[in-house]
């Protein structure tokens, strides 16, 4: 960034040495328009940022690493303190590594930080102001780019930037659209809160990014969220971009903030994708298609209509009781004729055998 400071010095310096030739009055003032533009301009994509980004990154992994092992010791907890042979503490030794890898990153956010806001200071931004001035570059008319490439003539600087822009967009244009018949892209949903992200589609195409936006938007109701897609052939889920802006995620102002959460702490902002998925399965239980590629189908019966049910009455009809009609089955010994009711066992009527009494 220094080195674009004095990039930006030495042209207002040049600018103002030279008088204003006419041949030049349009390149002249491309260039500084341009780096006017640079001075506000965060950049995020380049290799010390990346490098940056990624340090920070692997520290939280060691960090959290670390941790679980002080949890797994029970370093925090357990009143026991286990020496080694040596005299050492694991207790210990990992509290001191932990305090210095936090001091590490908070070195790193920091660089970090002065890399993302470092730019040309706003003296520089004066003397670039004060040299389009000079050279009447705000007097100037626009150039007519489209008309100079009819007519033949040379590209002066800020043609040049235009057809690199527009190959550039070609060239995106062209991917997407053979995306759009090999379905070579990956789909993400980026929650734009604390920059963390999973899958949504995989094989899919432009065609389908509306679709995914949705189905982001139904697994985080009430958070806000982002669709993101990358090459499933030479890209990353770090290198991905977004469908609405074309912004890479590392710009976004959250990108991988979810990695400083300590381990076990929620987020602000969650997913519920168990509920999302619950409701696709309701979903498909009420649509009970049956599978017409089957060569068996099956037919239920239909189940005949109940007859209704009569009324059962609580009190119970009573009805005459006759003896003669009785159906009920008499069990028991045979009685005597109504002629031999009285019995002299003493003196029998009948010789031999007396019946059993």
């Amino acid at each position: 960034m220094q080195r674009g400071k004095k990039r930006f010095l030495l042209a207002f310096a040049a600018v103002l040495a030279c008088q204003p030739i006419a041949a030049h009055a349009s390149a002249l003032c491309e260039q500084l328009r341009d780096g006017l533009t640079n001075s506000s301009q965060i950049i995020g994509n380049s290799s010390e940022f990346r490098r940056y980004s990624s340090a920070i990154a692997r520290q939280n992994i060691e960090i959290r690493k670390t941790r679980q092992d002080m949890r797994r010791l029970r370093c925090d907890t357990s009143a026991i303190v286990v020496i080694r042979a040596d005299g050492g503490n694991d207790c210990s030794d990992l509290s001191s590594a932990l305090t210095r890898m936090e001091e590490n990153r908070r070195d790193l956010t920091s660089r970090l930080e002065v890399l993302r806001n470092n730019g040309p200071d706003e003296a520089t931004r004066t003397h670039i102001l004060a040299a389009l001035d000079v050279n009447g570059c705000n007097n100037e008319p626009p150039v007519n780019t489209e008309a100079a490439l009819s007519e033949g003539q040379n590209l002066d600087a800020a043609g040049q930037s235009s057809a690199t822009q527009e190959e550039s967009d070609s060239r995106m244009t062209s991917a997407l659209d053979g995306a759009a018949g090999y379905g070579n892209l990956r789909t993400l949903c980026v929650r734009t809160c604390d920059g963390g992200f999973f899958p949504i589609s995989s094989n899919t195409s432009p065609m389908n990014f509306r679709r995914d936006a949705d189905t982001c938007q139904q697994m985080c109701p009430g958070v806000e969220t982002e669709l993101y897609y990358h090459s499933m052939i030479s890209g990353e889920s770090a290198d991905m971009v977004s469908t609405q802006t074309g912004r890479p995620y590392r710009e976004l102002p959250t990108a991988f903030s979810y990695l400083n959460r300590p381990a076990g702490e929620k987020s602000a902002c969650e997913c519920n994708l168990g509920a999302y998925y619950s409701k696709m399965r309701e979903s498909s239980a009420a649509m009970n298609v049956p599978d017409y590629k089957s060569a068996v189908i099956e037919v239920k019966p239909k189940v005949p209509a109940s007859a209704p049910a009569q009324q059962v009455s609580s009190t119970p009809v009573e009805r005459p009781y006759d003896p003669e009609d009785s159906k009920i089955r008499r069990v028991g010994p045979s009685f005597l004729a109504p002629d031999q009711g009285n019995l002299d066992l003493r003196h029998p009527a009948a010789p031999g055998p007396q019946p059993l009494q």
